[in-house]
């Protein structure tokens, strides 16, 4: 995608016209040129540990994390496009609950995404085959019951893997393509249950979305885990989204905060690419791991030129309380807020603030994001 270089000259078409004698000779008359604005917003990893989960369960039995949620919710339900990356595989509670190592997440979560607004799930991550093909079947069967709900990574058969995701916005169609590092040596049964970082597969896939697309959108679950600097890896795969053509990419995994760029292609074109949002939800048990964020942008069509705009990162925390004494089994009150709605008060319940040399204030928060992003992506 090319973005324009005056923003002004996309809202005005000049229309000149010759009248006879008796009028001016020339008239010139501006009138808009028809726009359309599709907005994104992204978080990371909902990583669903066992605190997490039973912090979430209701007296009924059942699971309900829509208030873990609620802070992002009105950003997500006002964006057309609202990105998260499922960490955890949603197997059910027919396969056990369980978290880490190897987990298994309640399958309320599908709908309670859906409920705070998300709409676009990435599925392919390291956890994908913690329940084998059967945590699979189920997560699709739950994410398929709920409307309006586009996922990739993640496949039940051949055809589903060969299949380009797509979906339309506003007449302009969107392709989704997924991708994992790896499964924590988990081999899958079929070749086709999850889908791998591979360059021959990648450009395939790639070619063939910018066929039925008009804009490719590609999750990537890659880098070292607590690194806050993309590696080797992360880096050619970045080149190569771009020389391919792929709009955005969105990467996961880390489990902190990574750097926002943009990487040029071979074709002169740009690629927006945001190497780690960090954990979105979670228990990790260190301050680094809390900090995430919220990638925001929007996809700007001009006649026939679309282009990415207004890119900002919006700063988050996962807050949690707890027994710092048994703080692998008492913790509680999970929830990720904006930055900007979060407060020392709050910070000085948060259980990680003292345990283990961990410091939780916004002081920290905003000395973690500044290092890491780019000041012209923040607000």
């Amino acid at each position: 995608m090319k973005k324009v270089s005056m923003v002004l000259a996309a809202f005005l078409l000049l229309a000149c016209s010759t009248k006879n004698e008796d009028q001016d000779p020339l008239v010139c008359v501006y009138e808009p040129s028809p726009i359309t604005v599709v907005s994104f917003s992204g978080v990371g990893d909902n990583l669903i540990h066992e605190t997490v989960y039973l912090d979430a369960l209701t007296s009924d039995g059942s699971y309900d994390f829509t208030k873990m949620y609620e802070d992002v919710a009105d950003d997500m339900r006002k964006s057309d496009i609202a990105f998260i990356n499922q960490e955890t595989i949603l197997g059910g509670s027919e396969l056990g609950l369980s978290g880490y190592p190897s987990f298994n997440s309640p399958s309320e979560i599908a709908s309670d995404l859906k409920e705070s607004g998300f709409n676009l799930v990435n599925l392919a991550t390291n956890h994908t085959l913690d329940r084998g093909l059967s945590g699979i079947v189920n997560e699709l069967n739950t994410f398929s019951s709920v409307k309006g709900m586009v996922v990739d990574g993640a496949y039940t058969s051949q055809e589903a893997y060969d299949t380009i995701p797509t979906f339309e916005v506003k007449g302009i169609t969107f392709s989704f393509l997924a991708y994992t590092y790896g499964t924590n040596g988990i081999r899958p049964e079929y070749s086709y249950e999850v889908s791998y970082f591979d360059d021959a597969q990648i450009t395939s896939d790639v070619q063939r979305a910018k066929e039925i697309s008009d804009v490719v959108i590609v999750s990537a679950h890659w880098g070292d885990e607590n690194s806050f600097v993309p590696n080797s890896f992360q880096r050619h795969y970045a080149q190569l989204f771009a020389d391919l053509g792929v709009d955005v990419v969105i990467g996961t995994h880390p489990h902190v905060i990574q750097p926002v760029e943009w990487v040029s292609g071979e074709m002169g074109n740009r690629t927006l690419v945001v190497y780690s949002l960090g954990n979105f939800i979670g228990g990790m048990l260190t301050t680094n791991n809390a900090i995430g964020g919220m990638i925001q942008f929007d996809f700007v069509k001009e006649e026939d030129d679309i282009y990415i705009d207004h890119v900002r990162w919006v700063p988050l925390m996962i807050h949690f309380e707890g027994n710092a004494a048994n703080i692998n089994a008492e913790r509680y009150n999970y929830k990720s807020y904006k930055v900007s709605d979060y407060t020392d008060e709050l910070a000085s319940k948060h259980v990680l603030n003292g345990y283990d040399g961990n410091v939780v204030s916004l002081d920290y928060i905003h000395e973690i994001t500044d290092r890491v992003i780019d000041a012209s992506f923040l607000e």
